[in-house]
């Protein structure tokens, strides 16, 4: 029934967008979809393949960049930008994904933490080859969609194009990835290595595969940003970005569909809400995880089971109160 639920959600979502005008509103959703991307692909390698990856956003960069990078260096016309993108945090997940074959647990964390704040420094040297430099790109070229341009000023456009993207990244994580082959050998090596291993799983390959599968969804979400926001910055690595995405996922809960992709929505609100408070914004989403990882470690999906085990709990003691 989860599949039929996604697909109502879907639905909804989009006579929402047609409903409701407001530019803002339709801002913060256009957001909440590219970020439910984000934090999809990253469950996937976290949550249920249990590498504990810390260079997801170095694909969402690379991505944006990639992409950004063949609109106006190129002039790659039509969405041949967002394929440059994917192409280019593919192949930086298979290039990040071939050392991990040789590293376990904290050390895959330690270098894929290396390699997020290696990157902000490489982009900044990177002018000759068109990155911009510390400045970024500015003005990025809006995507062609046969004769349509789709401009960032056109907010319901942008939300139908996000929406049904991420509904088809989403999808595909969830409903094809997870249930088929892979997910279920993404799975045991999480559980367990050497009983993957011993029931024929092929540990580098469906490592590297986790790796590439994450980065190609990641970057395509990362091509979408930059065209959409129009400007890509090493600002996009910054601690900011990767303490906010870290809060999705805790808040979510990991491996445990859709927490992520809720907790991408509730922390997107959250944090426009909170701008008007100015720095003490990202003191108060801690405080949220924090409260979240002692009350609900599983993520806020986890909360009707927490209900549960409340009422049960209780049922003793009125049963005893009505006996006395």
């Amino acid at each position: 029934m989860t599949r039929v639920y996604f697909l109502i959600a879907v639905g909804v979502l989009a006579v929402l967008g047609a409903v409701i005008g407001d530019k803002y509103f339709l801002h913060i959703l256009i957001l909440c979809f590219i970020w439910s991307m984000v934090v999809a692909g990253w469950d996937l390698v976290l949550g249920y393949a249990g590498i504990v990856n810390f260079a997801q956003l170095v694909f969402f960069a690379v991505g944006a960049y990639g992409s950004s990078m063949a609109a106006m260096s190129l002039g790659a016309p039509s969405i041949t930008p967002l394929l440059v993108g994917m192409g280019c945090a593919g192949v930086v997940g298979l290039l990040i994904g071939l050392p991990c074959l040789r590293l376990r647990g904290e050390f895959i964390a330690l270098f894929t933490f290396t390699v997020h704040l290696a990157l902000p420094p490489l982009i900044r040297q990177g002018r000759p080859i068109g990155t911009g430099g510390a400045t970024g790109l500015l003005g990025v070229p809006p995507l062609e969609i046969g004769d349509f341009t789709l401009v960032a000023q056109d907010k319901l456009a942008w939300f139908y194009v996000t929406l049904c993207v991420a509904a088809v990244a989403i999808y595909i994580i969830y409903f094809v990835i997870l249930p088929g082959r892979w997910g279920k050998a993404f799975v045991a090596m999480r559980d367990s290595e050497d009983f993957a291993k011993s029931l024929g799983i092929n540990y580098y390959k469906y490592k590297l595969v986790v790796f590439v599968a994450s980065a190609l969804i990641t970057g395509l979400a990362g091509a979408l940003y930059a065209h959409y926001v129009i400007v890509v910055t090493p600002k996009i690595l910054g601690t900011e970005f990767f303490l906010i995405v870290m809060v999705m996922l805790s808040v979510g809960g990991l491996g445990r569909f859709p927490g992520v992709i809720l907790g991408a929505f509730i922390i997107t609100i959250g944090n426009e809400w909170l701008r008007e408070v100015g720095q003490y914004r990202l003191l108060l989403l801690g405080l949220a995880v924090v409260l979240i990882i002692l009350f609900m470690p599983k993520g806020i999906v986890s909360l009707p089971e927490q209900l549960q085990r409340v009422k049960w709990r209780r049922v003793p003691t009125f049963r005893r109160q009505n006996r006395n």
